[in-house]
């Protein structure tokens, strides 16, 4: 949530500044114009939370690192070893306990806020011309005006350029957007924009309302005094009424006034300047709001592609499949969904991909894909770097596939110590650990010589959630884990022809504190997420 509302206030901060500048160069002076232009940056504020957590996003790709400094994004996600665990950055023990502190301090200043909005709405349905110093329009829905007591003695002039003056708030609703002014700052209380608005918004009304009484011919020197008699009514009583609505004289009286004496006119803007400056702002805060970084393919290194590849459709019916490279470099898929193809392209798990078409999952293909004779493919279940690199070309030119990357708030798993110590064996013997690696069976995981980065790799692939290694152990270890799965728990792929644990077993939370004195802690942490924007389905060759 912290970082939903940081990510959103400095979006709201990018399109307020270039809304900003909009304005200046296209010179809308006009009152009314500009409080109609901020009203709707207000709006877009609050909906931003939403947008960034749900609404459609629009790559903008940047310019690749430079060279020597960094790979592009594309290698970067594929030259890690097999084995190699997904990283996550999640906060430490005392950032977790900050973040704790940060959010409950934002939670109590939104209900202090909030509270404020709900007595000074309540407040305002209930006013009456003897709680009332100053003219006041009120009500969201239903604006009324409310005149003090002592308003029968003032003179017809005077009551003519107030009706005139509130009875415009009415017409413009502006109560209704002082709310929304109001509700906006209490959602985004820590941010000075958030206030800049709600009394910008409050400032541009009384100033339009003011240029619609003179526009009515009134003399602009005695409607002057009509709202300074208000202005030392007000201080006459010592405090204003708290209450939501929109009270004469309103705020930024020395300017307004200022301006109705100048005699200098506002020039009225033209339809088209308008529509113009609207289609800017428009399309300005879209992009801000939707845009998302990614880096440009690096074109001056081209990624390596196959010489010939074989798409065919596979067997719906069938639920084997198999992914990897064959004897002398060829890559091989069997009755392999393109979410399959997408996991060992780009080395990530199901749960790490978002959208796509409704066939993601569910339709099937073969694929045998043959590299030149000058970049062979190692052999193996997943192939290396290179195979991987080759695989995304192949994504790219045959299923049309679309896609970039996000960070995303989900839950995800700590595995810590547990408390009486590790029981995990350290690996001394020189022989095993030239023979490291990890065997998967139903229910089972044996590791020789295994560093805790394979293990928190597969422990992710079973729970179907990233799992952060918050152990501290280095080194490589010798262990046997056996559990029951459970009925939606990942069987580990190929291998699942393994032995099988006696049921009745634990599960594999608690086999993982009991036979490795290890254990899993539920929280929540950014996790990487690959976005399918778009993919169609190959023609056949």
């Amino acid at each position: 949530m912290q970082t939903l509302l940081i990510e959103s206030a400095l979006r709201a901060t990018l399109i307020a500044a270039v809304i900003a500048l909009v304005l200046f160069a296209m010179r809308i002076k006009t009152a009314s114009a500009r409080h109609a232009v901020w009203a709707s940056v207000v709006v877009l504020m609050m909906l931003l939370p939403a947008w960034v957590a749900w609404g459609p996003k629009a790559p903008l790709p940047v310019l690749p690192p430079e060279a020597g400094s960094a790979t592009m994004t594309a290698m970067q996600a594929v030259q890690a070893p097999a084995a190699a665990p997904i990283e996550i950055q999640v906060p430490s023990v005392e950032q977790h306990y900050a973040f704790n502190w940060t959010l409950g301090v934002y939670l109590l200043g939104l209900c202090i806020l909030l509270l404020r909005l709900a007595i000074g709405t309540i407040r305002a349905s209930r006013l009456t011309s003897a709680s009332c110093v100053v003219p006041v329009t009120v009500g969201l829905l239903h604006p009324r005006i409310i005149l003090p007591e002592r308003s029968h003695e003032w003179p017809q002039a005077q009551l003519d350029a107030v009706l005139a003056h509130e009875g415009e708030h009415i017409r413009r609703r502006d109560p209704l957007f002082q709310w929304i002014a109001l509700l906006n700052r209490a959602i985004f209380w820590f941010h000075p924009l958030a206030w800049w608005l709600e009394r910008k918004l409050s400032g541009l009304a009384e100033e339009a309302c003011d240029a619609a009484v003179v526009a009515r011919g009134y003399d602009p020197r005695e409607y002057s005094e009509y709202l300074l008699d208000l202005a030392r009514s007000v201080q006459r009583a010592g405090s204003r009424i708290d209450a939501v609505g929109m009270a004469m004289p309103g705020i930024g009286l020395k300017h307004r006034i200022r301006q109705m004496l100048s005699g200098v006119p506002i020039a009225r803007i033209s339809r088209p300047r308008m529509a113009c400056t609207v289609l800017v702002c428009a399309i300005a805060a879209a992009i801000l709001a939707a845009g998302t970084l990614v880096h440009a393919q690096q074109q001056s290194a081209p990624r390596p592609a196959f010489e010939v590849a074989s798409i065919k459709p596979g067997d719906p019916n069938s639920q084997m499949f198999r992914i990897g490279s064959m004897p002398g470099g060829r890559f091989a898929a069997n009755n392999a969904s393109l979410k399959m193809l997408i996991q060992t392209a780009y080395d990530v798990r199901s749960h790490q991909i978002s959208g796509g078409p409704n066939w993601l999952d569910s339709a099937k293909y073969d694929i045998d894909a043959k590299p030149d004779s000058a970049t062979p493919i190692p052999a193996g279940p997943a192939g290396g770097p290179q195979m991987r690199l080759m695989l995304q070309s192949l994504l790219e030119e045959r299923f049309k596939l679309k896609l970039h990357r996000e960070s995303k708030e989900e839950p995800v798993y700590e595995l810590m110590v547990a408390r009486g110590g590790p029981k995990l064996q350290k690996a001394t013997d020189s022989l095993k650990q030239q023979q490291r690696g990890l065997r998967m069976g139903r229910g089972q995981l044996t590791g020789t010589a295994a560093p805790m980065s394979i293990l928190v790799t597969q422990l992710s692939q079973q729970l179907g959630r990233s799992v952060i290694d918050k152990t501290g152990l280095a080194g490589q270890y010798d262990f046997e884990l056996k559990w029951t799965p459970d009925l939606g728990q990942s069987q580990g792929g190929p291998a699942d022809a393994g032995p099988q644990p006696d049921p009745p077993g634990p599960s594999i939370f608690t086999a993982i504190q009991e036979q490795l004195g290890l254990r899993l802690e539920s929280t929540k942490g950014p996790v990487d997420v690959l976005v399918i924007d778009y993919a169609e389905k190959p023609t056949e060759n």
